[in-house]
C-alpha cells in the first residue's frame, strides 16, 4: 500500500490541508476539512491544481448556498408584535 503524503496548498481563500495518495496512475488528493473535495492528478504538480481548483469551487458553493439559506430566511421571517 502506497504511503499517503499530507501537503498544504495556498488558495484563493487561504492555505488549505491536503492528502495525496499514489494509485497506479497518479495521486488522488481529498481535502479532510472540506467534505466532499476528492480530485485526481497525473503527478504530484498537477494533483495539487486540481486540489486547489476543487478546494476554490467548493468554498464558492458552500459561500453561495449559505447566501441562499439567508437570503429565504430572511423572506420567511414574519416579525411579531408584542
Amino acid at each position: 500500500m502506497a504511503k499517503k503524503i499530507k501537503d498544504r496548498i495556498k488558495t484563493e481563500y487561504g492555505t488549505q490541508s491536503i492528502i495525496l495518495e499514489p494509485d497506479d496512475k497518479g495521486y488522488i488528493v481529498t481535502a479532510p476539512d472540506l467534505e466532499g473535495v476528492v480530485t485526481w492528478g497525473k503527478n504530484r504538480k498537477h494533483a495539487k491544481e486540481m486540489a486547489k481548483e476543487a478546494i476554490e469551487l467548493c468554498v464558492e458553493c458552500l459561500v453561495e448556498e449559505n447566501m441562499h439559506r439567508s437570503k429565504n430566511a430572511r423572506k420567511n421571517h414574519k416579525t411579531i408584535s408584542l
